[in-house]
């Protein structure tokens, strides 16, 4: 029997991080394709290209993952939300575009805000993804091809991966709160998940094929929290781009540039000086509510359909801490 969620968000927001030097964040950050929003004492706003007033949230302290903001549909969601047991009564965000929360903690301890009314602003330069000639189907006829040097242009926040004890029961408190449903599941035996890509129900509207991924923390040595973070570029080009831009700034790169078999997104991820994982992505798969899980083996080959193999530092988790400072 499936068990009808309080509400059913819209999309991520944003994530929260803790590090020691907000200065050397904001750098890193500017080199993979952020710009400074807001900067306060203990706290650095960033944004991307897209409308959103920024993307990233990262307060000083002992470097740590604290949690991340999903969108709620609207105002009376977040009244039901804060009517279950658990929850914030709702109250005001204290960041650029205002807006108001209420918040949870989750199964592993990290803070889940669920958000409403953050004003948005006027995209920060093009977004729009290069024409291309490719096949039969020619968008660019009588112009050349010339992409600029420099960081990747970002949308949007995209995606996270967490490492927990047991995928199915996570998902089952993510799915009765915020209505997440499954996309993909990958399986250690039948019934038995040890990965699943889930997505939010936005009825007959596309949406991601994954907002958040839950990986069994086998592969972190038994550490719940953090695998990555994944923010949406404009197109391939911003991809290659910006890794050469972060290659150039002798920044340490994780794994990519390959496309990846479920969810078919094309990816490279990057660690910040602390280690946490940044991924940029572009041409992932959208799928509705009606699309059904697909179940596939453990067993069934790369993780990427091209690229280079998945490294073993890749399931290395920074483990949730409650904030140095309140969030």
């Amino acid at each position: 029997m499936t068990i009808e969620p309080i509400v059913k968000v819209r999309d991520v927001a944003y994530p929260r991080l803790q590090v020691p030097d907000l200065d050397q964040m904001e750098v890193w950050l500017m080199d993979f394709g952020m710009v400074r929003a807001e900067r306060r004492a203990d706290v650095l706003y960033m944004r991307g290209a897209g409308t959103a007033p920024y993307v990233h949230v990262i307060h000083a302290g002992p470097a740590a993952f604290t949690g991340f903001a999903l969108e709620a549909a609207s105002r009376d969601d977040l009244d039901l939300l804060a009517a279950t047991p658990g929850f914030t009564p709702v109250e005001d965000l204290d960041g650029p575009g205002g807006g108001v929360r209420t918040t949870v903690r989750d199964p592993v301890g990290l803070l889940v805000e669920v958000v409403h009314g953050i004003a948005q602003g006027a995209p920060r330069g093009n977004l729009d993804p290069r024409p291309l000639n490719m096949g039969e189907a020619f968008q660019r006829i009588g112009a050349a091809q010339r992409i600029k040097a420099g960081p990747s242009r970002i949308k949007r926040f995209g995606h996270l991966a967490l490492n927990v004890p047991d995928p199915m029961a996570v998902l089952a408190w993510y799915h009765a709160r915020f209505g997440l449903i499954a996309s993909d599941r990958v399986n250690l035996a039948p019934g038995m998940p040890v990965a699943i890509f889930t997505r939010c129900d936005k009825g007959a509207e596309p949406a991601d094929h994954h907002s958040i991924l839950f990986a069994n923390n086998m592969s972190s040595g038994g550490v719940s929290g953090l695998n990555h973070l994944s923010w949406e570029v404009c197109d391939i080009d911003d991809v290659q781009a910006g890794r050469e831009h972060l290659a150039a700034k002798g920044r340490t790169h994780e794994w990519g540039v390959g496309r990846h078999l479920l969810g078919s997104q094309v990816f490279d991820y990057w660690r910040d000086p602390w280690g946490q994982i940044h991924e940029h992505w572009t041409d992932g798969d959208q799928f509705n509510a009606s699309m059904p899980a697909g179940d596939h083996s453990i067993d069934m080959g790369a993780v990427s359909q091209w690229g280079p193999n998945m490294p073993s530092s890749f399931g290395r988790t920074i483990p949730p801490q409650t904030p140095s400072r309140p969030a």
